[in-house]
């Protein structure tokens, strides 16, 4: 529990009570809102393919029963809710019970590493828990937390890249744990084979971290090391993908699919873009509508299908650069200030609003903090920013939706908070030289 000590104040009871207060709300919160779809089941084709495999089917049935070996998503959280689902039973009570808690631990574990993270870059430790408090008991992305990370990978890559990201932080400062070069090589590895933008994500970070230290570190062991570890993870994957599929795919051959769902005409400046978005789901996306299956069967199979996808996606791109140039802006704002569309719910007006102006709010501060790091050139910095610069960059040619642009709320959360302590400060220190008649030194520290 060296979080609690790093983050929580020890005789500060009124704190104290406070804190408890917001982690019990946080878990009420999330609990009430599992309630409301206490018989939930599905999230997409990541549930379909966890079924598959407790029923015994294999990695199979991403988009309808029966439809046989599937590579569209990458095994790892599928095969644990999977795994789930065979011991409980499927679409069981106790399985879901299990699968939230998996979930909202997963969450909170990002939440509480990157708070510490904050922490060793110098945000004030007040400061630091408040970001906690903010990320844990604020509903922003309570549907993602408590259903979709359930099967999707999102918050396990999001976990494993930020143990690596407070593994890098803590070295780079001269605290290397145990199995130190082990964890550097093969963290990076197996983020990327979880989720393939925050794995990037973790290579940067991980990159970084090997070149300001190139003196101090095994520099090449450890890249040997990490790309042995990646091709040791991979290698079955697409090997199994190369004699059930029939092509050896690496990852996932869900790429011409992905661009065509973001890159159509319809998707240039609609009147409606949760509309839009819906419809272009419905037309192109198997597991939505049976017209999109058919046309799958007839094109060969899932990968022939996506490949025809990205060939007509392709193609309108090609022939109208400048709408491209629009709609890719588009994502990366809707990636930094998730749009109030993005959170649409069939019971809410008021709340996806709120949720947008919240976002917006951290993401304008969180660019504030990054715009803050490069002035003074603080380096450490940019191992946060990687998490939330890398996916952005990655997520560019593909329509962003709250599983995606959760990945980089924890990062932006917490630069965020460092912009507001940083602008505190300031503040505090022209106050204190109001009062006092000096003018404050531009060389104080940033924090006071």
């Amino acid at each position: 529990m060296g979080w609690v000590r790093e983050l929580v104040p020890a005789r500060n009871r009124t704190a104290i009570v406070w804190i408890a207060i917001a982690l019990i709300a946080g878990i009420v919160v999330k609990l009430g809102w599992a309630l409301t779809r206490a018989r939930y089941f599905g999230t997409g084709e990541a549930s379909y393919i966890a079924l598959a495999l407790a029923e015994g089917r294999g990695f199979a049935d991403g988009f309808v029963a029966g439809q046989g070996p599937t590579a569209h998503l990458l095994p790892v959280s599928p095969a644990i809710a999977g795994a789930v689902y065979w011991l409980l039973g499927p679409r069981s009570m106790a399985a879901e019970v299990v699968l939230f808690l998996w979930a909202i631990g997963l969450a909170a574990f990002c939440y509480v590493i990157f708070a510490r993270v904050a922490l060793r870059l110098g945000v004030p430790r007040g400061w630091a828990l408040a970001a906690l408090l903010f990320l844990w008991g604020v509903p922003i992305y309570t549907s993602a937390e408590v259903f979709d990370f359930r099967v999707w990978e999102g918050a396990l890559a999001l976990a494993l890249g930020s143990a690596l990201l407070f593994l890098v932080v803590r070295a780079d400062a001269g605290e290397r744990p145990r199995g130190f070069l082990f964890w550097l090589s093969v963290l990076p590895a197996a983020t990327f084979f979880v989720n393939g933008p925050v794995g990037l994500a973790a290579v940067a970070a991980w990159g970084l971290f090997l070149w300001r230290n190139r003196r101090a570190v095994p520099v090449f062991r450890v890249m040997v090391a990490t790309a042995a570890a990646l091709v040791l993870i991979v290698a079955p994957w697409t090997a199994r993908n190369w004699i059930v599929m029939g092509h050896p795919i690496l990852l996932r051959d869900n790429l011409g699919m992905e661009l065509a769902v973001a890159n159509h005409p319809g998707a240039v400046d609609p009147a409606d873009p949760a509309e839009a978005f819906r419809e272009r789901l419905v037309a192109i996306q198997p597991y939505l509508h049976p017209g999109a299956y058919a046309r799958l069967q007839a094109a060969g199979g899932e990968v022939a299908y996506s490949k025809q996808l990205g060939a007509e996606a392709k193609a309108w791109m090609a022939a109208n650069p400048r709408a491209v140039a629009r709609l890719w802006t588009t994502h990366v704002r809707e990636m930094l200030f998730t749009r109030s569309w993005m959170f649409k719910t069939r019971k809410s007006v008021a709340l996806p609003l709120v949720r947008s102006a919240i976002m917006t709010f951290v993401g304008l501060a969180a660019l504030l903090g990054l715009a803050l790091a490069a002035v003074r050139r603080d380096g450490r910095y940019f191992y946060m920013a990687a998490f939330a610069i890398v996916p952005v960059l990655v997520y560019v040619p593909f329509q962003p939706i709250p599983r995606y642009t959760w990945l980089i709320y924890p990062a932006l959360t917490c630069m965020a908070t460092d912009a507001l302590a940083r602008a505190a400060a300031a503040v505090r220190r022209r106050r204190a030289a109001a009062r006092t008649g000096v003018a404050p030194r531009r060389d104080l520290p940033a924090h006071g």
